[in-house]
Formats: C-alpha cells, sequence, structure tokens
C-alpha cells in the first residue's frame, strides 16, 4: 500500500506543480479578482472519518449481518487537485479528482453468523475519486465567501480491483462506487491566491454487492464519510 501511495502522491505533485508552469498572462488579475477567472486550479487536501459496513458472503454474496451493529469507522487522507470553471456570478463548477487512503485493524467478533472470524481482519483501501459539484455563493463579506456545495462522485477501489489476495486478511470494498456529496464552506481571496476551508459529507447510493466473485468470508461496504480540508486555488 506504501508503495501505491508513493506512487499516487508523486503523479499528484508533479500534475499540480506543471499546471503552474503555465504563464502568468492566462490568469491576469481583472476587475472582478478570482471571481472573473473562467477558471481556477489548486491543491485541496483532507482528513476524513469513513465509515464501514461489515457483511458475511455465501456463495458469491453479500448478507448483513443478524445480530448488533457491525459498523466501525476510519480515519483516513486525501489529497486532490482542482479544477473550478466559472458560471455565473453566484456558481462555480469544479471536479477534485483526487486519492483518499485509509486503513484500520478490525478485531476479533463473536456473532452468529455462519462463518465467524477467529483472527484479526485489516481493512485498507487506496481510492480514486472523480467528484463533480456545484458551488454556490449566496454572498460576499469583504475577502470572504461563504459557499454550500453539492454532487456526485465516483470512486473505484484500488484494493479491490488488486487479482491477490493476504488470505489473512480482508480488504474488500465496492471495486466501484457511486456517491451524492453535499457540502458548506468559504473561500478568502488574498493577493496571489484563494485559500479556503470546507466541510463535506458523502453518501454511497449503490448497495453493497460481491458480483459473484469474492471467495473471501466477509466484506466491507463504504458507508458514510465526513472531511475537513483545505483549499489553495489560483
Amino acid at each position: 500500500m506504501v508503495k501505491h501511495i508513493k506512487k499516487v502522491a508523486l503523479l499528484l505533485c508533479i500534475s499540480f506543480l506543471s499546471f503552474h508552469s503555465v504563464p502568468a498572462q492566462a490568469q491576469e488579475q481583472e476587475a472582478g479578482g478570482f471571481d472573473s477567472h473562467k477558471l481556477l486550479y489548486g491543491l485541496h487536501l483532507g482528513f476524513t472519518e469513513n465509515r464501514v459496513d461489515l457483511y458475511y458472503t455465501q456463495g458469491g454474496e453479500a448478507y448483513a449481518w443478524e445480530d448488533g451493529n457491525y459498523s466501525f469507522n476510519v480515519p483516513g487522507f486525501r489529497i486532490a487537485t482542482i479544477w473550478d470553471f466559472r458560471l455565473g456570478n453566484h456558481f462555480r463548477l469544479r471536479t477534485m479528482p483526487g486519492v483518499m487512503f485509509f486503513g484500520r485493524n478490525l478485531e476479533s467478533i463473536d456473532a452468529v453468523v455462519p462463518i465467524s472470524p477467529s483472527i484479526d481482519y485489516k481493512v485498507e483501501s487506496v481510492l480514486g475519486e472523480l467528484p463533480v459539484d456545484v458551488k454556490f455563493y449566496p454572498f460576499r463579506s469583504g475577502k470572504i465567501k461563504p459557499y454550500l456545495c453539492s454532487g456526485l462522485s465516483y470512486g473505484f477501489d484500488f484494493t479491490s480491483l488488486r487479482k491477490d489476495s493476504d488470505a489473512e486478511s480482508v480488504q474488500r470494498l465496492n471495486a466501484h462506487d457511486l456517491r451524492y456529496t453535499f457540502g458548506v464552506g468559504f473561500d478568502r481571496d488574498t493577493r496571489y491566491l484563494r485559500l479556503g476551508m470546507e466541510l463535506k459529507a458523502s453518501f454511497g447510493l449503490l448497495s453493497p454487492s460481491t458480483g459473484g466473485n469474492y471467495d473471501n468470508a466477509f466484506y466491507f461496504h463504504g458507508g458514510p464519510s465526513f472531511s475537513i480540508g483545505i483549499n489553495i486555488e489560483a
């Protein structure tokens, strides 16, 4: 997993630096400041709290637990690039392609299911994401502009797409995921950069499905996730 993280982080850094190699004339400061720019681009860094639901599998199908609540929270980290397009005085269309990393050990549990875990398991994920949302700015207060944002996010889990598997651990999430996102935040304009902070929640729209291909006794399905992050745009 560390190897994958290093590769992805390096690619994102190179990509972000290449954006700033564009001649400065392309982003000349106009009378309206950053609001008048047709395109803003930048970097997002954030921390996430992800709920994961545990299922057991039989015959390639996923089943919910009959006893108790087998959900747990997993902290994570997200890094993404930002492409922000102007739609009008109060709206911008934004896409933030990036990756999210999280992992946690799952302790042995005692449950009334056909197959019960007898050893410690580990769930980990390197999740690629392609969210698209619309930002709405209701008003401006000096250099600060609060906003609401909402949209959809498509995700694909690199770990679940791997063909190799560790028999001593469970590391399965939906290989593909579609989510609804909603957030609040604010942007603050400085002389050279637009800085922002954002709180966002996402909710899965797809039901858990193993596709009939998983032989693991247990299956993890991503639940709601919440994040806080900073945005740097120019």
